[in-house]
């Protein structure tokens, strides 16, 4: 789904979260997210949105019959 412009869709009202993981953990979870084609946030979002036990905020993964197209850098 694109808006009317052609980008993705907003996400919603959203606050900025932080934090500092063991380098161990941050890529543990950066290699799940990959695996999920999540970004690293979008993964610890969906975390939070099941162990919060609020699943309508979780992020959706992406489409798998979607490509990416590649573009070239300026």
């Amino acid at each position: 789904m694109t808006t009317e412009l052609g980008g993705r869709p907003s996400k919603g009202e959203r606050k900025f979260l932080a934090t500092r993981a063991p380098l161990a953990l941050a890529t543990e979870a950066q290699a799940r997210a990959d695996e999920l084609g999540l970004s690293v946030n979008d993964y610890l979002s969906l975390l939070l949105a099941h162990d919060l036990g609020l699943p309508e905020f979780a992020p959706k993964p992406k489409d798998p019959t979607r490509l990416e197209l590649p573009i070239p850098a300026a």
